[in-house]
């Protein structure tokens, strides 16, 4: 039965990045540090709260000066597209030029930098719910997009991390147990129309969903799951510093200048197959140079990064590297590939300067992920679990996200 609820829970996660995946437009490979989120360092998220500024760029390698816009497009609570009208979410322009531009100065890679920011005097997001963030060409071709999600808070959200009650789960799962408080808020029909949503480290690529409360207590809907609400543990991310082409950086085993650009060697990974304590940013990444003397978005340097693996793998299996970096999306461009020369599985990630966390993913023959085969699963491990109450008002004809939680394995009981 234990097997039975733990492949439930992968289902869940399947189904839920299939689903956003299918929409997402990879960056051409000139468009690096593709980047939308809420501003908070050293963690930053995605899932932001409507109404809160929405910081969004990237780079163009190509280092001219495009004309690019953005258009953002509205979607349900399954990554569905909305049958609402733009003038229905935006109070102004659902699409318009992308008018921060600058250019890279005294760095051996030229660039490109755009920038955004939303709200602004020209777009102002109305509703809360899932949001899709496309970047177009002169022709208005899709170049690229990005999800995010937006919130508010009219409910109150309760979340904790708790040791699972399986005790053959103990050492490597986290328990996510948490409660609506909707104090006077009014639910209809919770069973059809009331979806919550458990991401964990802010990645909106997969999430574990319920539909309805296991008890109420009062204006308290309880959300007892100790047999689905599972997350592995896994383990503290691997990071590396690239913030100075000079000195020292911390994760890196050696540098050097060849060709045009620096080429930075973190150490090699091996299996994990114990747990250390050590304090990371999720997965998340922070843009740094020692050599940017005004602003690091248009003078820190392009670094290639080559990411090495020592390890066995069983026939058709594979190993990728993952972060934010990347949307933690474990595709061909993070694939390692194996040198017979130095008996390494090797992948290159040309990455601006800064601090970045990272991991490795295996799959196996079918093509089926797991992210505990080389870091290990270890419960002690610090994870943030993120929670999202969805509701959809008999009537009404589009989901809103009423309730957010936040809590952090760090305080796990």
């Amino acid at each position: 039965m234990k097997k039975f609820f733990v492949a439930f829970t992968f289902l869940f996660l399947h189904i839920t990045y299939a689903q956003l995946q299918d929409l997402i437009v990879k960056p051409p490979y000139y468009i690096k540090t593709v980047k939308l989120d809420d501003g908070r360092q050293p963690v930053s998220s995605p899932i932001i709260e409507l109404g809160h500024r929405i910081y969004f760029s990237f780079d163009d390698l190509q280092a001219d000066e495009k004309e690019y816009s953005y258009k953002i497009l509205r979607f349900d609570e399954n990554w569905q597209p909305s049958i609402l009208n733009e003038s229905e979410f935006i109070d102004g322009f659902a699409s318009n030029v992308i008018t921060g531009i600058t250019t890279s100065t005294g760095t051996l890679q030229s660039y490109t930098h755009y920038n955004l920011v939303l709200p602004n005097d020209d777009t102002r997001i109305l509703l809360s719910g899932n949001y899709i963030l496309q970047v177009l060409d002169e022709d208005e071709n899709v170049v690229f997009n990005k999800a995010f999600i937006l919130y508010q808070k009219e409910i109150n959200v309760g979340v904790q991390v708790k040791w699972p009650t399986d005790v053959q789960l103990k050492d490597r799962m986290q328990f996510i147990d948490f409660s609506l408080y909707l104090s006077g808020y009014t639910i209809l029909n919770e069973s059809e129309n009331l979806l919550v949503k458990v991401f964990q480290n802010n990645d909106i690529n997969f999430s574990i969903d319920f539909r309805r409360p296991t008890f109420y207590k009062g204006a308290e809907w309880v959300y007892h799951y100790p047999d689905k609400a599972l997350f592995d543990g896994l383990n503290e991310f691997r990071k590396f510093e690239s913030k100075d082409v000079r000195g020292f950086n911390y994760g890196i085993n050696y540098k050097e200048l060849s060709g045009k650009l620096y080429d930075f060697y973190p150490y090699t990974a091996v299996p994990r197959n114990h747990y250390l304590y050590y304090k990371d940013i999720d997965g998340c990444y922070i843009l740094s140079s020692l050599q940017a003397y005004d602003d690091v978005h248009t003078e820190a340097e392009y670094i290639n990064v080559h990411f090495t693996y020592k390890g066995d793998l069983n026939e058709g299996e594979s190993v990728y590297v993952i972060g934010r970096f990347n949307d933690f999306t474990p595709d061909e461009s993070a694939h390692l590939t194996f040198n017979e020369e130095t008996g390494l599985y090797e992948n290159v990630q040309l990455l601006k300067q800064g601090y970045y966390d990272y991991m490795f993913v295996m799959s196996d023959a079918s093509g089926q992920f797991d992210w505990t085969a080389i870091e290990g699963n270890f419960a002690q491990t610090e994870n943030i679990y993120t929670v999202l109450a969805y509701y959809k008002p008999p009537g009404s004809r589009y989901t809103k996200v009423i309730g957010y939680g936040e809590a952090s394995s760090d305080n796990i009981r």
